[in-house]
């Protein structure tokens, strides 16, 4: 049996706004069959970050957290601290200044009717270690927060990344919901260049006295890096504490990061129980980048629309499949392609110049994550299968 897909379209009328819409995807999916009267329900999205403009709308957010209340359930929007400390393109990378983000981009809880939660505590270093057996992770860094949640509700704003191709509900959980450290593991090799300046460093040792594991030592006149402790948190080598950028990390190949994602998304999903999770992509403002960078360039295709999944992977691979088949924007990114451009192609390839996109599908369904085959399922509102037959769509 092939998961299913529920998906409503983009296009919006009187009687089927977007936000009707997602009310009606989720009375679909059934949530009560998951849901019970006091459960606690974490709501999981990204907030975007200063500057940037097509992060997902918190109306969206709110219209989830009021179904949930409807059942009788405790709504909670959850998220953890960005990698680093105070890294170039965000201040999300502690509690506090992950909200003070939040908070410009709209999402407060007052308009969102619920709290908000940094599982991983200030500095995003509050976890448990739970052990995996990985092709590539050993380990995976569970934000400790995420122990007191029952369900969780993924909302993801589907778009382009630089180094797995896409964002999508994959890539939400195995980046999103983990602690600071399993960011970094992702990221990076467990190898630092750290460079002594004589005329600097004996005076300052910030990165010394901000490791949270001992993994720099001040002995014998220089800096001493002791790799098996190392978390590879990122805060040593943050601009905010080493002004002259020392401390230097080495990244990882993006085909790599692209598979530690896929592995640490199933991680975290069994850690919580592969039944308490629902996936809703929306595949509206796809842009070429993630909502991390501090803009929003010009989006790559048209609005899409809507997709909800108990299946992660279904969920990722309708969203894909849609905006592969996709006409492209004329005047972004993809314009250079126009005319040339089939619904075969990768366009997410096409921006990035590696196809982790694809790898990133095909892992997930490899170790057992979900199914990329899936069942789609149109959810067509009354209001607008009139408009449809009146010829008006």
């Amino acid at each position: 049996m092939f998961p299913k897909v529920y998906y409503v379209t983009p296009r919006a009328g009187p009687g089927f706004s977007l936000i009707e819409k997602l009310y009606l995807l989720l009375e679909k999916l059934n949530l009560e069959r998951k849901i019970g009267s006091g459960d606690t329900v974490g709501i999981k999205t990204h907030f975007g970050t200063i500057g940037n403009t097509r992060y997902l709308r918190p109306i969206f957010i709110r219209a989830i957290v009021d179904f949930v209340r409807k059942l009788g359930a405790q709504p909670l929007v959850i998220e953890t601290c960005g990698h680093g400390l105070g890294n170039p393109f965000s201040t999300r990378t502690t509690a506090t200044g992950h909200l003070e983000v939040a908070k410009a981009n709209g999402f407060c809880p007052e308009t969102l009717n619920a709290p908000i939660v940094i599982l991983d505590g200030q500095y995003g270093l509050d976890f448990e270690r739970v052990s995996f057996n990985g092709n590539y992770i050993r380990e995976v860094f569970i934000p400790r927060g995420l122990k007191g949640i029952d369900i969780v509700i993924v909302a993801t704003h589907f778009k382009g990344h630089g180094i797995t191709g896409f964002g999508g509900a994959i890539k939400n959980v195995g980046v999103g919901l983990i602690a600071k450290p399993g960011k970094g593991f992702l990221h990076f090799q467990r190898k630092l260049e750290v460079k002594w300046r004589p005329d600097i460093c004996p005076t300052c040792l910030k990165c010394v006295k901000i490791c949270p594991s001992n993994a720099l030592r001040f002995l014998n006149e220089k800096i001493q890096f002791v790799e098996e402790k190392c978390l590879l948190c990122g805060m040593c080598w943050s601009a905010e504490v080493c002004e002259h950028r020392l401390i230097r990390p080495v990244l990882r190949d993006a085909y790599k990061v692209t598979r530690m994602v896929v592995e640490n998304a199933k991680a975290v999903i069994e850690w919580l129980g592969k039944d308490n999770w629902v996936f809703i992509n929306f595949v509206l403002d796809v842009t070429p980048e993630c909502d991390c960078v501090p803009w929003a360039d010009q989006i790559i295709v048209p609005d899409q629309g809507i997709f909800a999944s108990y299946d992660p992977v279904a969920v990722d691979s309708a969203s894909y499949d849609f905006v592969s088949a996709a006409s492209i924007i004329k005047d972004s990114v993809l314009g250079k392609y126009d005319g040339k451009i089939t619904p075969r192609d990768d366009k997410f390839s096409l921006v990035t110049g590696v196809d982790t996109a694809r790898v990133q599908l095909e892992y997930a369904e490899q170790i057992g994550l979900g199914r990329r085959t899936y069942l789609l399922e149109w959810v067509l509102p009354d209001a607008e299968a009139e408009a449809i037959r009146r010829g008006e769509l």
